[in-house]
């Protein structure tokens, strides 16, 4: 996939995601810097996708280096926006995996549906 769509499809589960947490955030107006943020973590989170690239990586261990990536991107914007006051706290830690674990269950879920997509599409050609 080139960076370019990764770039896209991280920015477009962050706004996902994000639009999913404002709609249980009731009467709460989110910050320009705020939206900055999200969409500053989106593009890495789509970017840094690249490292499931890399054959001599399995899967796992590629899933961890892209954690620890996240984290410490989120790290930085959280110093940033002054947010590192809660930043270790175990709302903020827990609200941050349980973000992440459903992020990770949409690319999952989506690539998984590529997959069998192409599958099929191959089954189609060898029939022929």
């Amino acid at each position: 996939m080139q960076l370019k769509n990764r770039l896209l499809s991280g920015l477009g589960t962050g706004a996902f995601i994000y639009l999913i947490v404002l709609l249980s955030r009731k009467n709460i107006i989110s910050s320009e810097a705020e939206i900055i943020s999200v969409l500053i973590i989106s593009a890495c989170a789509g970017i840094f996708t690249i490292i499931f690239d890399i054959e001599k990586i399995n899967y796992l261990f590629a899933l961890v280096i892209h954690f620890i990536m996240m984290f410490l991107v989120v790290f930085s914007i959280s110093l940033y926006n002054n947010w590192s006051d809660h930043f270790l706290s175990i709302d903020f830690l827990g609200g941050f995996l349980l973000l992440y674990l459903f992020a990770w269950i949409i690319t999952f879920t989506k690539s998984k549906k590529e997959a069998n997509e192409l599958n099929s599409l191959l089954k189609q050609i060898r029939n022929f």
